[in-house]
């Protein structure tokens, strides 16, 4: 399937498959790590994570700061 945000100027610059850090904004200690799965319907900014145990969430794109972009990984 072809990523309809190859460009980055969606989602915040937010990816499928891109390793993310994700907390609300003035709450550090809720931060951890997910990585993008598909992006939200009809919302240019809300993705969908899931975390190293499997779990899914809705997610907003602009609270995600990107770790590793998919295009890096190897």
């Amino acid at each position: 399937m072809e990523d309809r945000n190859a460009s980055r100027r969606c989602f915040y610059g937010v990816r499928v498959g891109d390793t993310v850090r994700y907390g609300v904004p003035g709450f550090p200690e809720t931060y951890d790590t997910y990585e993008v799965i598909r992006y939200g319907f009809l919302d240019n900014n809300r993705v969908i994570l899931r975390d190293k145990d499997g779990k899914e969430m809705k997610a907003v794109a602009e609270w995600c700061e990107i770790i590793e972009k998919v295009e890096d990984k190897v």
